[in-house]
């Protein structure tokens, strides 16, 4: 679509914007404060503000710093003679959870396929772990599509909290540990079985569903010897991987049985 025929979005408070700060990996100083909106069309809007830090920029600053993105540096396309789920539009951010690309990384993976095959990825594997479906992984209610060809994001049931997050109240400590284990075990060995390992299991990939656990996250899930875009969670692989190995689960399974008895 033709940049010009796109209309600058209208905002009006901050809370229309998903915001960043992008630090210096070694002195940990802001570098520029990132930001982005998608309208309800999918048309995507993403700035970046340097010299300042997120408090003291405006919202004129930020509205006169954004510029549309065309659809094929993000969008996927959905690939020929795939038939996808498409999500009810009754779905929003308030009844389920809308997973789009991440945009952190921008700025460093502009212009290339990066971005679009993120979210196609893990649109794909959601497809097929819909058609096996197991109580211990999170359910997948479908994409969203724009003008009928490409992918904008994952739609998938909203929960409330994550084991990590969990850990961090009294309530832990009431918690089945062994139950929480064996939930994702089973579902882990599930998707073994599928010929798919997840390779990102960890704390924070884990959530509840009537107080019971469910692995969330497929952003990493690959059939079995699959070249990766994304390195799991550091401190819950053995050694750097590259492709999609059951090993990586298997090792990330007995990390989370010790770490259930005393989490870090």
């Amino acid at each position: 679509m033709d940049d010009s025929k796109i209309q600058c979005p209208t905002l009006t408070s901050l809370q229309d914007l998903e915001l960043m700060e992008a630090l210096d990996s070694k002195t940990h100083e802001l570098k520029y404060v990132m930001f982005y909106h998608i309208t309800s069309d999918g048309d995507l809007y993403y700035g970046q503000v340097y010299n300042k830090k997120m408090k003291d920029i405006t919202l004129a600053d930020y509205i006169s710093a954004l510029e549309h993105v065309s659809d094929e540096e993000v969008w996927p396309l959905v690939p020929e003679g795939i038939t996808l789920k498409i999500a009810p539009d009754h779905w929003d951010d308030t009844t389920a959870f809308i997973k789009r690309p991440g945009l952190t990384c921008y700025k460093t993976m502009k212009g290339t396929e990066f971005i679009p095959q993120q979210i196609l990825q893990e649109a794909l594997i959601m497809e097929q772990l819909s058609k096996a479906p197991h109580p211990s992984i999170i359910t997948y209610l479908g994409c969203r599509v724009k003008n009928s060809c490409r992918i904008t994001a994952i739609v998938l049931e909203r929960l409330d909290q994550t084991l990590a997050q969990l850990a961090q109240t009294p309530a832990f400590h009431q918690l089945d540990h062994d139950a929480v284990f064996k939930a994702i075990e089973s579902a882990i060995h599930h998707i073994h079985y599928l010929g798919l390992a997840h390779n990102d299991i960890n704390p924070h990939n884990i959530m509840f569903r009537d107080g019971k656990a469910v692995l969330i996250d497929f952003g990493s899930c690959q059939p079995f010897g699959k070249t990766l875009q994304s390195l799991g969670t550091p401190g819950w692989f053995e050694e750097s991987f590259y492709t999609s190995e059951a090993k990586h689960d298997e090792y990330s399974l007995k990390k989370l049985k010790q770490w259930l008895q005393k989490p870090e």
